[in-house]
């Protein structure tokens, strides 16, 4: 029951953090031009420089006395007061036909924020006129940006002309406001506070290249001419660089016209018609209708009615929130599970809509400055990780102060433990939370794949009308789906690209089952003069963001990728798609396959099937399996008699998965059970490093503890060890009565005075105890078959699978339009088939063919068990080992090298454990 994919568990949000990823910048503002050197006189126009050319640094001219020539910047634009950050009650305009009850608003607050991010420049007007005199304090509206005005022709004469402001898009993650050079730099703490450094912003840190050879792009020219002198924050940027660089070409590409828009959005925001919508999506997207189920979405959520839907893949779903939040007054939260797609989807935001994005991976001023810009209003969508929803400060931010029109759940099968790739943090996203915490009134859920089943936990989990769920086809008519056996599928892929009708295709993605195998497989491709590159979680953000845009732009022909590749990919003519192992489900299916051919050309998909994966695959669905034994265990260490009920408790990810054998996903599913069940046990709270070493530089740690009590108290409670000293932070948040995150700031404040230094380690879940059970056995039995259920379902799901593709190459009569390995009339019915059944299962003939009996099982495992007794196995254990299953116990860079590692492999799990359970009740009963 691998409770979600381990290839996207590494790029999502939720492994080991406490907040969600990437920030975006600020928006776009004025600040004033860098004068070049003096030219002959000015032109009327004058042509745009070169941006690939290297300008030389010149000497910066002398300003003039003069008044009237001297150039003066635009005002700062006042931020909105927070307990009305988006000026609702002046700035929009009432939509009777929506919300009849509204209160009467104007929309000139979203007339200026577009018209700001659509500046129109005469090239003639080089020289502008003296800015007006900013506004009063007391005046809440933010202050147009001054036009730029002919100077007289004594001015002109007498000054240099200014260079031409540069635009920066406002969704841009890399990039800072020209404004920022002047303000001075803010002081930056070291990475042992409360945010992890990943520095995608790449923030002070220095450009390096490895060879001599600089490559130059156009992101890099335009950041040399910015006017001003102004720097973008950092150099080294493992994604800003070519997100900055897709951005600035899809806005110099993109359609004006700010005002049109407007005019669409007001009209469409008072009669939310097909007609009125259709007119603002091709003002705003360049489409001249809605495809299949997009728009019936779009006019429920702008008419705030709950709705989920399941679109294929690449059929538009972000379209479907992307314009309701032009039209809905409040602001737009996505929630999605991976920081690559958050990223790829604040790209994709239109030029009139600002987005941001909360991360963990982003230095402390990057996240209270996307907070600042969030409270201003200046943020119209935001992206968050569900394990956001576990910081109550995050909640805090918008329970009063910031109205939410609407919440987003992308990749919504994540919420139902029955769903192909179930995530534990979104059991958390229910109906009840976000009412009482965010006082939401409309979600909308989107998914591409889920069976029946699925949807009705999802519609069950957010309270969703069973009326409001639009559904279209899963599978798309224009692909070709074959399936063929393969005894040497390295050999079978070479000859698959060599021949028709791969061999003429310029895009084709390989996915593999494993990371090793991606790099494997793409390095023969390459040695058989085959151009690709190979993606997969491993990768650091830079090299798979130069992957992803090598392919995109066709300088690479093959991704060989695990099912990391693919999320939110911006490619609507990948011609193939090779499945080099079997898939784990029919969802993961059709979610791989539907990335090819979105263009609606032919497009051709083919799987090589042999049952040595098969056998593998299964055998990896029973890694997240529970004994009650274990479970039981884990319970009453949760709930141990040092755990008080309302202090703060702790346990070590990694200590106490390797003690009970079980891994820390499946840790973090049972304690989230344990807070949304029916009876609420706990109250989780986010994630934290709680052992702390404490380095005292300056004064000695006496000194210092006369005058400050956490000091003391750290002191009483922590220990010596090297000269240092080690304590548990939520033994000290306890004893001072205090929060976690109080005893960090306070650290980080002697840090900075220069008296301490400190170091974090043991990433940990913390807790509080609410609640103590009546009766742990019944709780743990509980559990350990809800655990058991869920492992059941992924595993019926792999047989489904295998009963697709095992019936296709051996009882297809190939009628009905199948012929040869051309399989798609067949596939497409038992899909169709497949998720129309509430349990989604497989019960034909050509399902698993696993081995019931093996003659020499217990004789091995009673070997096994006399050459290994210094270990203490469960019955579960040793069938792992016999699986060839890695776990945190028995990992497999110790027991693979054992002789019974993976031996049977193709016996049924539970045959397996029943045998080692016979033997070990033996093996204690003679004492040995």
């Amino acid at each position: 029951m691998n409770l979600w994919s381990h290839a996207a568990a590494a790029d999502s949000d939720s492994d080991g953090s406490l907040l969600s990823d990437v920030s975006a910048s600020p928006p776009r503002r004025c600040s004033p031009p860098r004068p070049p050197p003096p030219p002959p006189p000015p032109p009327k126009r004058r042509p745009r420089p070169d941006p690939t050319s290297k300008p030389k640094r010149k000497p910066k001219p002398t300003p003039l006395p003069s008044s009237t020539s001297a150039p003066a910047s635009a005002p700062p634009l006042p931020a909105a007061a927070l307990s009305d950050p988006h000026g609702l009650t002046a700035r929009i305009a009432p939509a009777s036909a929506l919300t009849a009850n509204a209160s009467t608003v104007s929309f000139s607050s979203f007339r200026r924020l577009v018209e700001s991010r659509n500046l129109s420049i005469d090239p003639v007007a080089t020289c502008t006129a003296p800015a007006p005199d900013p506004p009063p304090a007391s005046d809440p509206v933010p202050a147009e940006i001054p036009s730029a005005a002919p100077c007289p022709s004594t001015a002109a004469a007498a000054a240099p002309p200014q260079a031409r402001p540069k635009r920066v898009h406002p969704n841009s993650v890399s990039e800072v406001p020209m404004a920022a050079a002047e303000q001075p730099k803010r002081p930056r703490g070291g990475g042992e506070g409360n945010f992890v450094r990943l520095n995608i912003n790449g923030y002070g840190r220095k450009r390096t290249f490895k060879s001599q050879a600089r490559r130059s792009t156009k992101y890099r020219s335009w950041r040399r001419q910015q006017p001003g002198g102004a720097k973008a924050r950092g150099g080294v940027d493992e994604e800003g660089d070519f997100v900055a660089e897709a951005l600035l070409e899809r806005e110099k590409n993109g359609a004006g016209g700010g005002n049109g828009v407007l005019e669409a959005v007001e009209v469409a925001r008072e009669d939310p018609s097909e007609q009125n919508l259709e007119s603002l999506l091709r003002l705003v997207f360049g489409h001249d209708s809605f495809r299949e189920g997009q728009l019936e979405a779009i006019q429920n959520v702008v008419l705030g009615e709950s709705t989920v839907l399941v679109l294929p893949t690449g059929a538009g779903k972000s379209l479907c929130y992307q314009l309701p939040a032009m039209i809905l007054p409040g602001l737009t939260l996505v929630v999605s599970p991976l920081l690559s797609l958050m990223v790829d989807q604040l790209r994709k935001l239109p030029a009139f809509l600002p987005g941001g994005l909360l991360a963990s991976s982003q230095t402390g001023d990057e996240f209270h400055e996307t907070l600042q810009r969030l409270c201003a209003g200046e943020i119209k969508v935001l992206f968050v990780s569900p394990e956001r929803f576990l910081n109550e400060e995050f909640l805090l931010i918008f329970r009063d102060t910031l109205p939410i029109s609407l919440v987003v759940i992308d990749e919504a099968h994540c919420i139902s433990e029955w769903s192909h790739n179930f995530r534990p943090s979104y059991l958390r996203l229910r109906a009840s939370l976000l009412r009482r915490k965010l006082n939401i009134q409309c979600i909308l859920a989107m998914t591409a794949t889920a069976t029946t089943q699925t949807l009705q936990e999802i519609v069950n989990a957010l309270e969703i009308p069973s009326g409001n769920l639009i559904q279209t086809s899963q599978v798309r008519e224009n692909l070709q789906l074959s399936i063929s056996m393969s005894e040497n599928r390295l050999k079978d892929l070479m000859l698959l690209l060599k021949s028709p009708p791969f061999v003429d295709m310029r895009s084709i993605i390989v996915y593999c089952k494993f990371q090793s195998e991606t790099d494997y497989v793409c390095k023969h491709l390459c040695d058989n003069n085959i151009t690709s590159k190979s993606y997969h979680s491993g990768l650091p953000m830079k090299n798979r963001s130069r992957v992803q845009e090598l392919f995109c732009s066709n300088k690479i022909r093959v991704v060989v990728a695990t099912v990391a590749f693919g999320m939110g990919l911006d490619k609507s003519d990948v011609e193939g798609v090779i499945h080099y192992r079997l898939p784990e489900s029919l969802e993961e299916y059709i979610q791989e396959t539907g990335r090819a051919g979105r263009d609606g050309r032919l497009s051709h998909c083919h799987l090589l099937f042999d049952s040595t994966t098969f056998y593998k695959i299964r055998s990896l669905s029973h890694s997240d399996g529970v004994d009650e034994y274990a479970m039981s265990k884990f319970l009453y260490q949760i709930f141990s008699s040092g755990n008080t009920t309302g202090c703060i408790c702790s346990l070590a990810k990694e200590s106490t998965s390797r003690k009970f054998d079980i891994k820390e996903e499946v840790l973090l599913t049972v304690l989230t059970q344990l807070e949304i069940g029916d009876d609420q046990y706990l109250h989780l709270l986010p994630q934290f490093s709680v052992t702390c070493t404490l380095y005292f530089h300056k004064t000695s740690p006496q000194l210092l503890a006369d005058k400050d009590m956490l000091l003391r108290s750290i002191l009483n409670k922590s220990e010596m060890k090297d000269g240092s000293h080690v304590f548990e932070i939520p033994i000290v948040a306890n004893d001072m009565r205090i929060t976690m995150n109080e005893v960090f700031d306070r650290l980080q404040k002697l840090k900075f005075s220069g008296e301490l230094s400190y170091e974090l380690k043991d990433p940990a879940y913390c807790y509080m105890v609410l609640k103590r059970p009546d009766d742990l056995n019944a709780l743990s039995e509980n559990l350990t078959r809800w655990l058991s259920e869920v492992e059941n379902s992924k595993i019926r799901k792999l047989d489904a699978m295998f009963a697709l593709a095992n019936y296709a190459v051996k009882g297809c009569k190939r009628t009905s339009g199948c012929s040869g390995s051309q399989h798609t009339p067949c596939i497409q019915k038992r899909i169709i088939d497949y998720f129309g059944k509430n349990n989604a299962t497989s019960d034909d003939d050509y399902c698993t063919p696993l081995c019931k009996s093996s003659t020499f099982l217990q004789s091995d495992i009673k070997v096994f068990l006399q050459s290994n007794s210094f270990a203490k196995f469960t019955p579960r254990a040793v069938a792992r080992i016999m699986h060839g299953i890695s776990s945190p116990a028995f990992p497999a860079a110790t027991w693979s090298k054992n002789h019974f590692w993976g031996r049977y492999m193709e016996v049924d799990f539970p045959l397996v454990m029943e045998a080692a359970k016979s033997e070990l009740v033996k093996f204690v009963g003679k004492g040995e």
